[in-house]
């Protein structure tokens, strides 16, 4: 009977360690991603409340729409964000408005947090942008309007958007 013995060469032993420690590092170096596109990545986009009621006889009624965004920064440089908005465009109505299909409207400087995502930092971005609603109380039917919404998010790496979830205003 023959037995064989592996070994493992230096040089293997050498690489194989290295390559070993990366991986279970997370691919990251004292903070610095090595592996991943090299791109901030954003995802699992909220909003809440997705519908409001807005109450019989409000006039320019505020109310405040909270979101998150989890974000991933891939890049070797810590993204600094200047500035959030949203955008928002009329996508369905049912009743009487004084709006249309399509018609556009938003909100700038919103608050948001944090102001920076450091290299290789995995977080979630939470925002609050405000809404306002009008409702005359004279509605005989179901009265409602979808918004399509988009955050809109300028960095010192560019601008970025994201598609947030619809949201409802239904008068009461």
């Amino acid at each position: 009977m023959v037995r064989a013995r592996g070994r493992i060469s230096a040089v293997k032993a050498g690489w194989l360690t290295p390559a070993l420690a990366l991986l279970l590092a997370g691919c990251t170096v004292f903070g610095i991603p090595l592996c991943g596109n090299g791109k901030l990545n954003l995802s699992h986009a909220s909003l809440n409340p997705t519908s409001y009621t807005c109450p019989a006889n409000a006039n320019d009624l505020g109310y405040d729409i909270k979101g998150t965004v989890d974000a991933d920064n891939e890049t070797t440089h810590k993204i600094t964000i200047k500035s959030m908005s949203t955008a928002a465009v009329v996508d369905h109505l049912a009743g009487n408005w004084g709006m249309a299909v399509g018609d556009e409207s938003g909100a700038n400087d919103i608050d948001f947090s944090p102001k920076s995502i450091g290299s290789g930092q995995q977080t979630t971005l939470k925002f609050t942008t405000v809404w306002n609603c009008s409702n005359s109380g004279n509605n005989q039917q179901d009265t409602y309007a979808d918004f399509k919404v988009q955050l809109i998010m300028e960095t010192d790496s560019g601008e970025y958007k994201v598609n947030l979830p619809e949201h409802r205003m239904v008068m009461a």
